[in-house]
């Protein structure tokens, strides 16, 4: 424990621990795993949340569904074999509509979701942090 002699030193250091705490907590938070990018956590839980991995992995593990890891940028070659660049505005339609652009491939097709739009953006970003 850490003694200071100063009165008022020690309760500003008792008021300030809390806050210190919090933000070693982010931090920490934001440094582990796959993804270093702090606006992309809310995403990942919410990932987690909707059961997205439960089909999609974030570390290029073959899964029901593709790998998030490296999709944002990458081509895909849709069902009727035309290739596109995934981009944000793709990213959304999958998950808002996921019959639309579905991938060569796919045998287990992707359930509809009733997603909240910022909530799929959240997701979206968080995709978009797995390089």
């Amino acid at each position: 424990m850490l003694t200071v002699a100063h009165p008022t030193i020690s309760r500003r250091l008792l008021q300030l621990a809390p806050a210190a705490a919090l933000t070693a907590a982010v931090v920490g938070l934001a440094s582990c795993g796959e993804n270093k990018d702090p606006q992309a956590l809310p995403g990942k839980a919410l990932a987690k949340d909707y059961g997205c991995m439960a089909c999609h992995s974030t570390d290029g593990a073959a899964g029901v569904g593709p790998t998030w890891k490296g999709l944002y940028g990458s081509q895909v070659e849709l069902e009727g074999g035309e290739t596109v660049t995934v981009d944000r505005e793709y990213l959304v339609r999958s998950i808002v509509e996921p019959s639309a652009d579905v991938p060569a491939g796919t045998k287990v097709p992707m359930p509809v979701n009733r997603i909240p739009d910022e909530d799929v953006q959240l997701i979206v970003d968080y995709i978009i942090s797995l390089k």
